[in-house]
């Protein structure tokens, strides 16, 4: 019997049982996010679902938007004075 007092025996080399506590979360949550978003796909259309990139887009033009009305606040204060 090999104990730890040998010289032989090795600490890694015992076999590891780890159990993974996350691995089910994550899938029961990537499965409800897979589900909700064909549920949406299914309900709106495929041309309703909001996707990354049209937030994105709706971001620019908002920021486009913003900048057109500070230039033009700029243009009337500077014109009143």
């Amino acid at each position: 019997m090999i104990t730890a007092a040998d010289p032989t025996f090795r600490r890694d080399a015992m076999p590891s049982s780890t159990v993974d506590l996350s691995s089910a979360p994550r899938v029961v949550v990537g499965t409800a996010a897979d589900l909700i978003y064909k549920v949406g796909l299914s309900m709106l259309g495929a041309d309703r679902v909001p996707t990354a990139k049209a937030n994105a887009w709706a971001a620019v033009c908002a920021d486009q938007e913003r900048a057109r009305i500070r230039e033009e606040n700029a243009r009337i204060l500077l014109a009143v004075r």
